[in-house]
């Protein structure tokens, strides 16, 4: 049965309003049958007859009752460019839905900017998980105002927490038995490695080298950590591949949806001098990052994750949290129009973990894996809100992984567990 995604309602009024779409995002996200709600005719370019027909027939696609559904275009790119003229020659609304996991390198394929309107899905948001019955929305915290309040309740742990970091967000993964999930995110990993940067124009000739280096960034997720440092803390030497190599390898794992970089904030102002530039990694989902590092749950409630794994962090605990909340804030950007970001000094001595920004409005965020409050874990958000001054209206968040959400008198910071966000 499919379970309901955020980006449902914005995927039917794009079709109501928008001759053609395409929803795009990493393989076993959920493309196809959340565009399989809305279409009423599908083509599947895996397969190759239906391929070959469309390659030779074009014009059967708007023959069809619509919307018409070209699941993973990419393996037949000249009908991208059909649609895009047929939208020029005035394509009804609602007539093709695109999804794909990319472009190929070298396709020479359009952009489609203004006729083919992009849309991405990722893997589950925590409101997705139904991690609760009810929850405290991004859409709310934007609006509110000096006076406004949170409370809620949860019987969610850092385990239930762990728990499904493990599970994944990947819709056809994480409801399987725990030895078949990771059978499937092993191979989901090796796929990548062995078939999809072919597949997808990629030159690769040691796959061994590429696995190597996505363990190396899978080690340094919820970190800004250079390129040459993550380079350096290989161990495996003669797995190393060289800085272009990498340079190479950083491009297509964005492309093909792998990984993220979430960009520093920047804002106009007295704080903007004193900037970190560089970006913070993350990948798509935070077990695939697991599975590339072998790390087990019982190591990460122990606290006993061999220094060989994480070299950038004391435990990679906080950096899995921080990874799990980034999924979900990434998505509730996308439903809420908003852009997400960090902050951090050139000192590094003060730092946000996550910021969402629309138009003159912020949310900061603190990410703890502690379910206690302490003083200390929101001095940062309390010294942005006064350095900031008028030039945003502010809302202050710490999540953690306690029971009870509420709003603390002395700073109007809002404590919220994680299980209780939602868009």
């Amino acid at each position: 049965m499919y379970e309901k995604r955020l980006i449902d309602s914005i995927l039917k009024e794009y079709v109501d309003e928008l001759p053609a779409i395409l929803l795009e995002g990493a393989k076993a996200v959920g493309k196809t049958e959340t565009c399989k709600q809305l279409a009423s005719t599908e083509y599947s370019m895996d397969n190759a007859a239906q391929r070959e027909l469309l390659q030779n027939n074009p014009d059967i696609i708007l023959q069809n009752s619509k919307p018409v559904l070209i699941d993973e275009w990419q393996l037949a790119p000249s009908l991208w460019s059909d649609v895009r003229y047929a939208v020029d020659d005035g394509l009804p609304n609602g007539s093709v839905l695109f999804t794909g996991s990319s472009i190929r390198v070298n396709s020479r394929v359009h952009s489609g900017a203004g006729r083919i309107i992009r849309l991405k899905l990722r893997p589950y948001s925590i409101e997705e998980r139904n991690l609760s019955d009810s929850y405290i929305r991004i859409a709310d915290l934007f609006n509110f105002d000096s006076k406004a309040t949170v409370n809620g309740e949860t019987d969610k742990t850092l385990v239930d927490y762990l728990d499904e970091i493990y599970r994944s967000g990947f819709p056809g993964i994480r409801n399987k038995p725990e030895r078949i999930r990771k059978v499937l995110l092993k191979s989901y990993v090796t796929n990548i490695a062995e078939h999809e940067f072919e597949e997808n124009g990629f030159k690769i000739h040691n796959p061994h080298s590429l696995l190597a280096w996505m363990r190396i960034y899978a080690a340094s997720i919820g970190t800004e950590t250079k390129q040459s440092t993550l380079i350096n803390a290989a161990t495996a030497s003669d797995a190393i591949p060289s800085a272009p190599t990498v340079s190479k390898y950083r491009e297509a794992l964005e492309i093909l949806n792998i990984t993220d970089e979430v960009q520093p904030f920047l804002p106009m102002g007295k704080i903007y001098g004193n900037l970190a530039k560089g970006t913070k990694h993350f990948m798509l989902d935070p077990a695939i990052a697991l599975s590339l590092l072998g790390v087990e749950k019982d190591e990460l409630i122990d606290y006993q994750v061999p220094k060989y794994v994480s070299k950038f962090h004391q435990t990679l605990t906080g950096q899995l949290i921080e990874s799990f909340v980034y999924q979900s804030l990434v998505v509730y950007a996308d439903v809420n129009d908003a852009q997400l970001s960090y902050y951090r000094n050139s000192r590094g001595t003060r730092e946000i973990d996550f910021i969402l920004q629309k138009d003159h409005r912020l949310i900061l965020f603190e990410v703890k894996t502690n379910p206690d409050v302490k003083d200390s874990y929101v001095r940062h958000l309390n010294w942005f809100e006064d350095e900031i001054g008028d030039e945003f209206k502010v809302t202050k968040v710490l999540l953690n992984t306690g029971r009870y959400a509420y709003t603390r008198q002395e700073d109007h910071v809002h404590v919220i567990p994680l299980a209780l966000l939602g868009a």
